[in-house]
């Protein structure tokens, strides 16, 4: 008999049929057929002549080890079952014969099948069987074995087995061949959404505070000239550099990101670096225009302080402020300085101004729920070369993956 063979569901099936005396069985996780074969072995062999051990936790069933359903035909048939957490290999063992082999999570790849050279199991000697069977669940009523097996000391009470199946019931698996074609394109590509928020200077508006009389004012000459200096905001023009910044930005994200409908735009993840470089240079030039920029408008602000105090200080004196006649002395000068005080407070600096300027950036991984929309993996294979999908193998490993 060959040392590295396949142990297929089906195979385990016909090993555990065939057994004439016993069978022990541990792995993580079984579906609903193997389950079926052992209850069948129970009620043919008797009940002390199959002993199971698996994890029954709720992340096995997640993983797709196994389905928890199993595990409740196991406890309504009767069959001993014990619980070993953390178990991610497997043994079986029919009558003399034994087996090693590892089990899959079908949320990674689909089960193996027995047409094809991916083995999954060693075969096991008599000495080896006997070995592993000293360490496992006792089977018949003479067994000598520890009291306390290496592997399934823990049995399972109807209690654990409610709990997992609620927990499941609240947080289910998911749909295994969509989640094992997600992975597929998560290597390939990624969502990535890339927007500026610019230069919208001039939507703001400077206002005096209330604490100054201009309003309460009847010189109409006086209003207007200082209505006029509050404007120079409107005045600003976009910067050259921020110009260029934005374009570069737009041509950044044309080259680079594919729409793919509704869903946004995607990257190849192969060219994230480079993404990532250009975008680095992008946002060093607009450090840079913001830092010029800002000198600016501080310059224009100061004026417009400069241009606006003379009048304003004379109308305080004119029409003195509360706050004004408890803190300060009747001089015109006094005035002037409560002016740039109270002007202080409510004009925007030019730090604030920029600071808005800013390129956001958010990445963003192909999910489960994404394959679901037809109109993303259609634009997928159609806006990215197809030599880049070949070259990926995006085709082919998603076939293997839906286990087609």
């Amino acid at each position: 008999m060959p040392l590295f063979t396949t142990l297929t569901e089906e195979s385990i099936c016909n090993a555990i049929d065939a057994a004439n005396k016993h069978v022990v069985l541990a792995a993580p996780g079984i579906g609903g057929v193997i389950a079926q074969s052992l209850a069948g072995a129970h009620r043919r062999l008797g009940a002390d002549a199959v002993q199971v051990v698996l994890d029954i936790s709720a992340r096995v069933s997640r993983l797709g080890y196994g389905d928890h359903q199993a595990v409740e035909l196991l406890r309504a048939s009767g069959v001993s079952l014990r619980h070993h957490e953390g178990l991610r290999i497997g043994a079986l063992i029919c009558d003399d014969s034994g087996w090693s082999f590892a089990s899959v999570p079908r949320l990674v790849e689909d089960d193996p099948t027995a047409d094809g050279d991916a083995f999954n199991a060693i075969a096991l000697t008599a000495a080896q069987v006997m070995v592993l069977r000293s360490e496992l669940p006792p089977v018949g009523a003479s067994t000598q074995a520890p009291e306390y097996p290496v592997v399934g000391n823990e049995v399972v009470d109807e209690q654990s087995v409610a709990k997992v199946k609620r927990a499941l019931e609240i947080a289910p698996p998911q749909q295994f061949d969509l989640a094992r074609q997600t992975q597929v394109y998560a290597a390939l590509i990624q969502f990535v959404e890339l927007n500026f928020e610019g230069f919208n200077i001039q939507s703001r508006r400077i206002q005096l505070p209330k604490s100054l009389p201009l309003i309460a004012s009847q010189d109409r000459a006086l209003k207007e000239r200082v209505t006029t200096s509050l404007k120079v905001l409107d005045k600003m023009e976009k910067p050259k550099e921020l110009q260029d910044v934005t374009q570069r930005l737009e041509e950044l994200r044309e080259a680079f990101l594919v729409p793919v409908g509704q869903a946004g735009r995607v990257m190849l993840k192969s060219k994230q670096k480079l993404f990532e470089d250009e975008l680095a240079n992008i946002q060093n030039d607009l450090d840079a225009c913001k830092e010029a920029l800002e000198k600016d408008l501080q310059e224009a602000l100061d004026k417009v302080v400069a241009s606006i105090v003379p009048d304003l200080a004379r109308a305080v004196l004119a029409d003195p402020p509360p706050r004004f006649k408890g803190l300060f002395s009747n001089t015109l000068d006094a005035a002037a300085d409560y002016v740039r005080a109270e002007l202080d407070k409510a004009f925007p600096s030019a730090s604030a101004l920029v600071t808005g300027m800013k390129i956001h950036k958010f990445y963003k991984d192909v999910t489960y729920e994404t394959l679901k929309n037809k109109e993303f993996v259609d634009r997928v294979m159609s806006e990215i070369p197809q030599s880049v999908l070949d070259g990926a193998l995006l085709q082919e490993g998603v076939a293997v993956k839906a286990g087609k």
